[in-house]
């Protein structure tokens, strides 16, 4: 079933049609609803990007669209966007503007200490939904972008170029250090040989703030290529940025090591093998030395499948990779700031009928019970536990679901 707007008092089905409407309903600012479910006013907001419009669901009102709906979320208790929802993330409804809450800097002083000290041996994700840790950042541009979705016609359709696209989409409306977030954040253009110098001189103006200024920092989000040996030191070097290399001294790159020794294990128990491979994003402030090279400060990993959807476990990329398989429909939940012993729901599949489904693979063994049973008491979704070997929750057709929620 094809998707359906009103737009200036039209009901217009996703197409060719859609644009020249929205672009005039963006100049009045006329409001656009989402016809997803019959007798229900579910307003969307206009945004002008890349010279196209987007439509995007109010912060927040993911969960009232009909599970059959693009514009469906799940609701934030299940993850851990409900902790910072309202807190680290502020959104105006009127300008469509979202304010985050960062927990780190991006920007240092001559009597601030050294990169490689300021770089934590404990995890920086600390159970606060005040401010973003880095983690916290990149899983909210992650959720935004909607990288977190899947549905089977996106299948082999997600290159980097697509991930970056969306990325810089979802940072356009965001501002952070009472500064718009696509000023500090940079994320690596798709290397071309034949457009290397336009590429480079492109990189160079992204780079300003930090050319600009050694005080200065922004967050770089990319995926690692190779972490490499180099007199004394490790360099991580990321993708369509080869000659762009990360700096971490010996103490620092123990450090490195030591907190993310589960995220590098599961990457590198995908690297290399002759499927389709895993990736292994970074997120990271970094500043400028005089030398040239760039440091490192505070980092997130997050591995990722061949469709760059999170994972947190092997269990977890089993069943994401078994979802993918069966061309499944459904929406990856993210920790953000939450510890790793607090119960979010793995995925949410959008394929089950009137209700979604929240699929849970936690070791209720080894977690705290009484948020795993707030969580599982949470009304808007059906609940199942699930490990390997076992079948996912059944699939109800999206022509049957969209008709019975369009009626309902």
């Amino acid at each position: 079933m094809i998707q359906r707007y009103r737009v200036l008092g039209r009901s217009v089905a996703e197409g060719d049609e859609l644009q020249p409407l929205l672009a005039k309903a963006y100049a009045q600012k006329a409001q656009v609803l989402c016809e997803c479910r019959k007798g229900t006013d579910l307003p969307l907001y206009i945004s002008h990007r890349n010279d196209r419009y987007v439509l995007a669901r109010w912060p927040g009102s993911g969960a009232r669209h009909a599970t059959a709906c693009d514009h469906y979320e799940a609701p934030d208790y299940l993850t851990g966007m409900g902790q910072v929802r309202g807190a680290a993330i502020i959104d105006d409804e009127t300008s469509g503007e979202t304010s985050l809450k960062l927990g780190f800097p991006l920007s240092r002083g001559s009597a601030r200490l050294a990169p490689a000290a300021i770089t934590n041996d404990k995890p920086t994700v600390k159970s606060s939904g005040q401010k973003l840790s880095m983690r916290g950042l990149l899983h909210v541009l992650w959720d935004r972008a909607e990288l977190t979705h899947w549905h089977p016609k996106m299948a082999g359709k997600r290159s980097w170029f697509v991930v970056r696209r969306a990325l810089l989409e979802a940072a356009a409306s965001c501002r952070a250090k009472q500064e718009a977030l696509p000023h500090v954040l940079f994320v690596p253009e798709s290397f071309k040989l034949e457009e290397k110098e336009d590429i480079r001189a492109r990189r160079r103006t992204a780079l300003e703030r930090v050319y600009r200024s050694r005080d200065e920092m922004m967050v770089v989000v990319g995926e690692i290529k190779e972490i490499v040996s180099a007199h004394g030191a490790e360099r991580i070097v990321l993708r369509h940025v080869g000659d762009m290399p990360f700096v971490m001294d010996t103490d620092m790159a123990r450090r490195f090591h030591k907190r993310f020794a589960g995220e590098l294990a599961l990457w590198q128990a995908q690297h290399g093998s002759k499927a389709e491979q895993d990736h292994l994003v970074i997120a990271g402030s970094f500043a400028r030395r005089r030398e040239g090279t760039f440091d490192l400060i505070e980092v997130a990993l997050m591995p990722v499948t061949p469709e760059w959807l999170p994972y947190e476990t092997s269990d977890e990329r089993y069943l994401i990779a078994k979802a993918v398989a069966e061309k499944r429909r459904f929406v990856k939940g993210l920790r953000v700031n939450l510890d790793v012993d607090m119960p979010i729901a793995s995925l949410v599949l959008k394929d089950t009928g009137e209700e979604a489904c929240a699929v849970h693979i936690h070791d209720r063994d080894n977690e705290v019970a009484e948020p795993l049973e707030a969580l599982l008491a949470g009304q808007g979704v059906a609940h199942r536990f699930w490990k390997e070997g076992e079948p996912l929750p059944a699939r109800v057709t999206r022509q049957r679901r969209w008709e019975a929620q369009a009626a309902a």
